[in-house]
């Protein structure tokens, strides 16, 4: 679904960048294997109610409106939505998660990828999420923890270590700076615990790439998109250029970032 320009939002990544499309299918080939399948063990199915906070892609958006079919209902919001594909059965809305009321539920699925990490706000929006829920309604929270001073497997150039290790630590400041915590990752099991829902339970993924494919490319596209911002917290712009070069090189081989999916059910 087209969606006009709208402002910067508060996140450190902007659907508006040219960049953008590339980073989302990265993202999109890194993660949704894995997150289908957790989908699936959270009970997607036909003629399910379903919710998607920050669709991004919108390639789990479509996968969930072809399992609900014509008898379900399924609805992906995000502040930008232009990179949401249409599909028959499924809703894209413009939407902030934070300031405005949740679409009218209640929904027997609700999943959220890489978004509550980025909201100072993320245990009221978890708590928000969870009310929408109709009852043995499922929670799905998959949050993302980088490791890229620790991700280079294999490499053509031994450089790749320090580059990648000097990566990190810039992309991490950007991050903080914009409201990211990267220990929410690790607090939200808990937190679906003490907001009441019940069986609740988190699995992980990493998997490896090689350059040009998945997480080489989200490396690629990260950094071009935040090129002057990584470069103000101290990264030399010629180690951004070597680390892109090696990100397209296939003997480069990468760990995936720390994906840990967590499920939780209402009572």
């Amino acid at each position: 679904m087209a969606a006009p320009r709208a402002t910067r939002t508060p996140y450190a990544f902007d659907n508006d960048e040219p960049t953008a499309a590339g980073m989302l299918a990265a993202l999109a080939a890194t993660l949704d294997e894995f997150t289908i399948a957790r989908l699936r063990q959270a009970g997607a199915a036909e003629g399910m109610r379903c919710l998607e906070i920050g669709a991004g892609a919108g390639t789990i958006a479509v996968w969930l409106a072809e399992q609900a079919g014509p008898r379900g209902r399924v609805v992906a919001t995000d502040l930008k939505p232009q990179h949401v594909a249409d599909h028959p059965h499924l809703t894209v809305l413009r939407h902030d998660v934070v300031g405005e009321p949740l679409p009218e539920g209640p929904f027997d699925l609700i999943h959220a990828r890489a978004v509550l990490q980025h909201l100072p706000q993320r245990r009221e929006v978890l708590a928000k999420l969870a009310a929408a829920l109709a009852p043995g309604g499922a929670l799905v929270v998959e949050e993302l923890e980088a490791g890229w001073s620790r991700a280079v497997l294999a490499t053509p150039d031994p450089r790749a270590y320090d580059v990648f290790a000097a990566y990190e630590r810039a992309l991490t400041r950007v991050l903080t700076a914009s409201g990211n915590d990267r220990t929410w990752n690790r607090l939200k099991h808990a937190a679906m615990l003490e907001i009441g829902l019940e069986d609740v339970d988190t699995q992980s993924w990493q998997g490896s790439f090689a350059g040009g494919t998945g997480v080489c490319l989200l490396a690629y596209s990260g950094s071009k998109e935040l090129h002057d911002r990584l470069v103000e917290e101290g990264m030399p712009a010629e180690d951004l250029e070597t680390l892109r070069r090696l990100a397209l090189d296939p003997r480069l081989v990468l760990r995936g970032i720390l994906l840990l999916s967590t499920i939780g059910r209402k009572p």
